[in-house]
Formats: structure tokens, sequence, C-alpha cells
């Protein structure tokens, strides 16, 4: 599948034909513009194989596919993918949708207050499966049961847990997802 000067035109839908040196970005993660200036590229089961831009040689080394909206770039004789990328003057986010961060001061107010909305009734569930945890353990040990050593270890990790909801449903205002 090689057209014009050995290059591939990837073409259909959603494809970009030209590059002007700014960065191409698509709508769905797409090997398209990688596809397009990589040279023999070739239909190859559920992707792609190509000569690789980054170590050269004649055979199709280069594998190239879409899955689970991600772009799979892997080149058999070891070349990194960022440095198979870079052979051709793209970069990751030349493949994947851009970002959309919030704009104006109210659009990132109203973002900041849905995480700190979703923290709270996130720290609402924790609590109350963790306090159904304590709680078996609780009625367990009343009957003078003892715990095994799963279930001190699982009481423990209630104990510590409902200490973070805690946590974020006393302070709301200053609570920050972790990364």
């Amino acid at each position: 599948m090689s057209g014009h000067n050995g290059r591939n035109p990837a073409g259909g839908p959603g494809s970009v034909s030209a590059f002007d040196g700014i960065g191409v970005h698509v709508q769905d993660a797409s090997a398209e513009p990688l596809l397009q200036r990589l040279e023999h590229v070739q239909r190859q089961g559920n992707g792609y194989r190509a000569r690789c831009p980054a170590c050269g040689g004649q055979s199709r080394k280069l594998a190239i596919a879409e899955r689970d909206g991600r772009v799979l770039v892997h080149c058999f004789a070891g070349c990194p993918a960022d440095d198979v990328l870079g052979a051709v003057g793209l970069r990751w986010a030349d493949l994947h949708p851009p970002r959309h961060w919030p704009q104006s001061r109210e659009e990132r107010e109203r973002a900041r207050l849905a995480i700190r909305e979703a923290g709270m009734a996130s720290a609402v569930e924790v609590l109350a499966l963790e306090g159904a945890v304590i709680e078996a353990a609780g009625r367990q040990l009343q009957g003078w049961q003892f715990l095994s050593g799963e279930d001190d270890a699982r009481l423990t990790a209630a104990v510590e847990r409902v200490s973070s909801a805690r946590a974020i449903l006393s302070r709301p205002q200053q609570w920050r997802p972790s990364a």
C-alpha cells in the first residue's frame, strides 16, 4: 500500500493530509498521521507494518496498531517509540486528541466544585462500606471470636479509609485529589 514517493496516503475519514510544521491533532487516537509519514506501509492483520524511520533498513520491522483508543508502535529492531515518532517529526500528542482545559474563571471554578463534590460523594460511599466492615469485625469480637490475619488487615484498612474520608469531609475546601 505505498503511494507516490513511497509514502502512504492513509486517507479516509478524519485523516490529515497536509503537514505544515504545526502539530497535528486528531479527534480520536489515530495512527494516520504516523502512517502518512512512513515508507512502504503494508496492512497486516489488525495493524500495519512499515520500514522503521529511526533505524532504517529494507525490511518492514515497524508494527503500528490501534487498540482500545491507543496507538501502539513497536520496532522489532528495538528502537524506542519516541525515536520512531521523532524520526518523522511527530510527538505522541500528534496521535492523540488534545486535552481541553477550562478556560474561564467560571469554568475552572465549576470544575473544582465538581471535583470536590465527587470527592465528597466518594468519601460518603467509603464511610458506608468501611463502616459495615468495622461493624462486622466489632460483632465478631463482641462474640469473643478472634479475627484472622486477613480480617485484621481488612479492619486496619477500613479504619485508615474512614480516617481519610473524615479528612475529606471535614475540610472539603482544602481537599485536592491525589495523583
